[in-house]
């Protein structure tokens, strides 16, 4: 057995298996990537196309991972390098897949609900993770490996990834109202946005 299939969520092994036979790319087990969880590779000095995924994942991001990238694998093989990475022709490759998952009643139901909310209600998906997921699959901050502004306490001043600074406020329906400490302008921050650093008055 390929060591990543011990990755495996329970019961997927038929779907993943229909989904290579369709899409015949190899699958590689990665170290932990901090930026990223898998990724695809083209073809290149007469190496065949492949996909890595962390070796650490949860099965169900596991799941979710592999079909992003098989996804990817899908679009290059049918317009090469002439669309976006994570524009639409990935996007319904992608949840073409997740609909196939979701079908497969693999999933408890809460977490099927979140991936629905983040991966077909968004018009826009890409790298990006859904903090109810996180959450749903028991993720701490340390295991993502990334501080996000959901993460704070309200109060907390911190950096972003751009250089901007806020004030955490109270949460929105969907965003954090935070606070530019300079200006004093209040702005609409979204709850996984990457933080950079948070700042000891």
């Amino acid at each position: 057995m390929d060591s990543w299939k011990t990755r495996l969520l329970e019961g997927s092994e038929e779907l993943v298996n229909s989904w290579l036979i369709a899409s015949p790319v190899s699958v590689v087990m990665s170290k932990t990537r901090r930026s990223k969880h898998g990724d695809f590779r083209v073809p290149r000095n007469g190496r065949p196309a492949y996909i890595t995924v962390n070796h650490d994942l949860h099965p169900v991001e596991f799941l979710i991972t592999l079909a992003h990238e098989i996804a990817h694998f899908r679009n290059w093989k049918k317009y090469g390098r002439r669309v976006r990475p994570h524009g639409p022709a990935w996007r319904n490759e992608f949840r073409d897949l997740l609909v196939e998952v979701l079908k497969a009643g693999l999933l408890d139901r809460k977490i099927a609900a979140a991936i629905v909310q983040f991966y077909f209600k968004r018009k826009l998906i890409g790298s990006g993770s859904s903090e109810q997921l996180n959450r749903l699959l028991g993720k701490t901050v340390e295991d993502i490996g990334v501080l996000r502004v959901a993460d704070l306490p309200e109060g907390t001043q911190f950096t972003l990834r751009n250089g901007k600074t806020f004030i955490k406020g109270r949460k929105l329906r969907k965003r954090y109202q935070c606070c530019d400490p300079v200006s004093s302008r209040i702005y609409s921050v979204h709850p996984m946005a990457e933080v950079k650093e948070t700042i000891v008055s």
